[in-house]
């Protein structure tokens, strides 16, 4: 991986450049026809995995492969990450993108309230009030209301449930890297999540006919190479010459356009509770994230910010924010 000074503008833009590419996930699922969910995130790690392969192979990082210690938590991880992905999926297709994204950034209030249970350590002022953002922005965007039509009546809740099923499943695989970054590199949690997610759902491949893949294969293979494998390293590429706060910063980026792209490409009706109640979960994510910075008066305790640093889109196979923890890139 190529080191580049952090004063330099680049790492900025392959931050900004994949977390722009990611937040394309929703229009490429709406593309997608005929498939289950099961049978396109199949789809999307197999050729996810090509991509990283070659990947390897291109840089001859054979050593990552290799599985060493703690595999049961490997493999936790791994079975977390597919319960995530596909409840955000689900989410977005019952829904909406705006809604499914910002119900998987509450990661950071999972992992605030998760800390002094599992970990004994206080929560700060900062984080209190984060955490308040946070909760007010979900029940904003459960509301009701929400709901533009009474034949999305049905599946609104369910696409509710799936969204904070994918957040809390998201903030307990970021809870999980915690235990594995000091033994395993970024690609390699990249690579073993995405194997096990494709053998895990192996099942679904034989669920689709050839007639209907090769309809979507344009739409598949971009999930898999554009945003498991390109946006994946070149978002790691950019984070590991970073600091991790500007990092977080820009990550927020991708719920963002995620929106964006839902509402001016998918027509997804942006509602003023959804608006608020987005700002709102992007307010409680910047101040979590941001937390050593001190806005009232208290640091966050060393390792309670570790941890805020990893919560985010551990979904991909690697955590967000903290690349430089790593053993290795």
């Amino acid at each position: 991986m190529i080191r580049m000074d952090r004063n330099s503008n680049k790492p900025s833009i392959y931050i900004i450049t994949s977390c722009i590419m990611y937040g394309c996930v929703g229009v490429l699922l709406e593309g997608i026809n005929g498939m289950d969910t099961g049978s396109i995130l199949f789809y999307r790690f197999f050729f996810g995995l090509i991509g990283i392969i070659m990947f390897i192979i291109a840089t001859r990082r054979y050593n990552d492969l290799y599985l060493s210690k703690k595999k049961p938590s490997m493999v936790l991880r791994g079975i977390l990450n597919i319960i995530c992905l596909f409840s955000y999926f689900l989410s977005m297709k019952y829904a909406g993108v705006s809604i499914a994204v910002m119900l998987l950034y509450t990661s950071p209030v999972y992992v605030t309230l998760a800390s002094p249970l599992l970990f004994k350590e206080r929560i700060s002022t900062q984080s209190m009030i984060a955490l308040l953002f946070s909760v007010v922005g979900i029940l904003m965007l459960i509301d009701p209301s929400n709901i533009s039509s009474v034949g999305a009546a049905d599946n609104y809740p369910l696409g509710i449930f799936f969204g904070i099923i994918a957040g809390i499943s998201n903030a307990s695989s970021s809870l999980m890297i915690d235990n594995l970054k000091e033994d395993y590199s970024g690609l390699s949690l990249l690579f073993w999540s995405t194997l096990m997610g494709m053998l895990i759902l192996s099942p679904y491949a034989v669920r689709v006919s050839g007639q209907v893949l090769l309809e979507n294969i344009w739409m598949l293979l971009q999930m898999g190479l554009v945003l498991s494998t390109v946006a994946s390293l070149i978002y790691l590429n950019g984070a590991v010459n970073m600091k991790a706060q500007t990092t977080s910063v820009l990550a927020l980026l991708e719920p963002v356009s995620s929106i964006f792209f839902g509402y001016m490409i998918l027509n997804d009706p942006l509602f003023g509770n959804t608006i608020k109640g987005c700002g709102l979960i992007l307010i409680g994510a910047f101040m979590i994230s941001m937390g050593e910075m001190n806005f009232f008066g208290s640091r966050i305790q060393p390792r309670l910010k570790l941890r805020r640093n990893l919560y985010a889109s551990s979904w991909r196979g690697f955590p967000r924010f903290q690349f430089g923890n790593f053993r290795k890139y």
